[in-house]
Order: C-alpha cells, then sequence, then structure tokens
C-alpha cells in the first residue's frame, strides 16, 4: 500500500510532564469546529491515572494547539480511573463521561464547547438495567468517542463482563439519551456468536438511514478478522436500541485492539484500525501454545473509506507502522488520535500519542 503524505504532531511522549505513559486517544469535533482530545495519562505502572483533555484548531490541513491541557479528573486515594470519553452535540454542548474502578460511570456535561464543564453526576445506577440480559460484575465504556446522532439521540457505547477471566467473558451495548443526557436507556446486548468472541471496546457510528453500525474489538483462538453489528430499525413508540446479531468482516484484519468509526456525510464512513491479521498468533495458537498475539501485531494503522454506509471499504491510507489504539473525528479533513510507537518492541505499550490531519481526498 502506497503511504501518501499527511500531517501528524506529537501530542505526548511517554516520560514527559509527570507520567509514565499516555494512552487511551479519543476525539471529537465540538460545534465550534475545535478538536477536543481525551487521554490518561498513567503512572506506577498503570495504577494512578488522570485524565486530560486538549484542544486542538485545524487551519488549511494544519493543526494548532490552544492553550494548554486541562486535567478534567484526578485520582484520589487508590482509586482508578479510566477510559474518558466525550460526546459532542450541537450548539456548544458536550458531555465528558469517565469510570472508576470499572464499576462506576460519571459525567461532566459543558455549554461552551468545553471552555468550561458543571459538576460531575454520576450514572452507576444505570448499569442495573442491562442485568436482566447478562451479569454484570465489571463493566467501562468504551475509549474513543460517542456520538449525537441527527435526531439528537445520544449514543454512548459500552462493554459488560462477568469477571471470571479478567475482563472476560464480555457483550457490548449501549446506553442512549433522547432528553440530552436527563434520562438514559439501555440497548440489548451483543454476546458473543457467529465466531465474535467476548467484544468489549467499541466505536458506533450512524448510518444515512438513521440506524447504527457499531465495530468491536473480540478476542477468540484462530479469529483475526474485525467485528461489527448493526441495530435493527426503530418500531414507531419504541426507543429501545435493538441490535442485530454480530459478525466477521473477512475483508478487515485486526490483531485484537481498540478501533473507530466516523459518520461522513452522502453514506460514506471511515473506520481506523491496526490493519493485521497475526498470522504467526494464529500458527502458534493452531501449535497448541497458549498466546494471544505476537510481540509485533498492533502494526499498519489504517483509515479506510466506505461509500455504502460501512458495507464495503476501500485499501485505506497507513498512517503509522507501530500504532495501537485509535479514535476519528472531522469530515472533509479527518484526523486520527492514536497510540503511536512501541516499548521494547512490545506493541502493547505504546512510547506516545500522535495527531494526524489528513484531507479525505487522500484516503
Amino acid at each position: 500500500m502506497e503511504e501518501k503524505k499527511h500531517t501528524q504532531i506529537v501530542v505526548e511522549e511517554n516520560n514527559e510532564h509527570g507520567f509514565d505513559s499516555y494512552r487511551v486517544p479519543g476525539i471529537v469535533t465540538a460545534s465550534n469546529g475545535d478538536l477536543l482530545l481525551t487521554y490518561e495519562g498513567r503512572k506506577d505502572g498503570g495504577n494512578s491515572r488522570t485524565l486530560f483533555l486538549r484542544r486542538y484548531r485545524m487551519i488549511d490541513e494544519t493543526i494548532e494547539p490552544i492553550g494548554e491541557r486541562v486535567t478534567m479528573v484526578s485520582p484520589k486515594d487508590d482509586e482508578l480511573i479510566h477510559n474518558p470519553l466525550l460526546i459532542a452535540a450541537t450548539e456548544g454542548k458536550l458531555y465528558f463521561f469517565w469510570c472508576q474502578d470499572y464499576k462506576r460511570l460519571f459525567l461532566k456535561e459543558s455549554d461552551d464547547n468545553g471552555a468550561s464543564f458543571g459538576p460531575k453526576r454520576e450514572l452507576t445506577s444505570l448499569i442495573d438495567g442491562f442485568r436482566k440480559e447478562w451479569p454484570v460484575t465489571l463493566w467501562a465504556i468504551a475509549p474513543g468517542h460517542g456520538i449525537s446522532k441527527k435526531d439528537g439521540t445520544l449514543i454512548l457505547p459500552l462493554w459488560l463482563s462477568r469477571g471470571e477471566n479478567a475482563h472476560l467473558p464480555a457483550c457490548f451495548a449501549c446506553l442512549s439519551s433522547q432528553d440530552q443526557g436527563k434520562t438514559w436507556r439501555c440497548s440489548s446486548v451483543v454476546p458473543a456468536e457467529n465466531g465474535v468472541g467476548d467484544p468489549t471496546e467499541s466505536s458506533v457510528a450512524e448510518r444515512s438511514d438513521g440506524t447504527l453500525l457499531a465495530t468491536m474489538r473480540h478476542e477468540i483462538p484462530g479469529v483475526r478478522r474485525r467485528a461489527f453489528c448493526e441495530s435493527k430499525k426503530e418500531i414507531e413508540g419504541e426507543y429501545t436500541i435493538h441490535w442485530g446479531e454480530p459478525w466477521l468482516n473477512q475483508e478487515l484484519p485486526d490483531p485484537i485492539c481498540g478501533g473507530a468509526l466516523l459518520s461522513l456525510p452522502d453514506g460514506k464512513m471511515a473506520f481506523v484500525n491496526c490493519a493485521y491479521g497475526d498470522e504467526p498468533a494464529l500458527k502458534r495458537q493452531k501449535q497448541g501454545e497458549s498466546v494471544r498475539w505476537s510481540l509485533d501485531a498492533r502494526q499498519k494503522l489504517t483509515i479506510r473509506l466506505s461509500k455504502d454506509d460501512g458495507v464495503t471499504w476501500n485499501d485505506g491510507l497507513m498512517i503509522a507502522e507501530e500504532g495501537g489504539a485509535s479514535d476519528l473525528a472531522g469530515k472533509n479533513v479527518i484526523a486520527c488520535f492514536y497510540e503511536e510507537g512501541w516499548q521494547d518492541g512490545n506493541c502493547i505499550f505504546n512510547q506516545r500519542l500522535s495527531l494526524a490531519v489528513i484531507p479525505l481526498a487522500l484516503i
């Protein structure tokens, strides 16, 4: 695949500004056009985390920082705070979510494109609505971003775990709100089936007909293909989101890593992930070894374009040889916020967070 030119900057480098590493990138476009980035700063082997917000502006396909990074949430005592996520809506509205200890959910809201935020509000009790379908013990919102649909419905993707083996077994689901975040509804859940194993970290985009397409990290021995599912069309008067069965896209390799979807005008959609099938790990699994991935599995971070609401995808543009988790924002110019570089050849630990800006015509 031919590499094409694009603009790229480093947002955070490991071991700078008081933190050992920076991870879990998320990005949205605010209603004023600013790019807002969320991520974790980690210390003490990841046991102490601080959540940050940065603002950038795209000017003629270049990127300029606006102000300094803002500390959104700091840990108290031995709290583990994690998985920051933004939803950008109209008229300056922003929703900043985060989790604590894989068992609590919080929200802060902004009415001025993130210049200021109101007090935090706990939403943990919402998870009880999933328990009739799934015996939840651990859970988290998906890294990256949520969405505000064209009709104003807010969508917050998340994963739910029974906690029998760390974060597994797991399923995918979402929360939705039709009253600007005042009240929320639980969707149906998407468990492991059809060759999709334990769907977790996910990203959701709206199709041109108003239905939703979700892509999910998942893991099952012998499979390295990207997982998707779609919502069923709404029934008049029925506001609960019902997901169909998941499937694997055999044309899209994936090495068990977070990726992202982005809705674009006219039925277009963008998708980013580490586009590598990790055949060496699959071969070792077939030989009976217990191995999840190769040390170089998260390679070839690639952005692809669909012109049919995510049914088919082009070959896309590779923006980093050594990648990791990633997220997308933008419209005619695409911004990708991603983990880049590997520590000591191990792709599970990144060296920095980078931001790339790519004209849509190049993808």
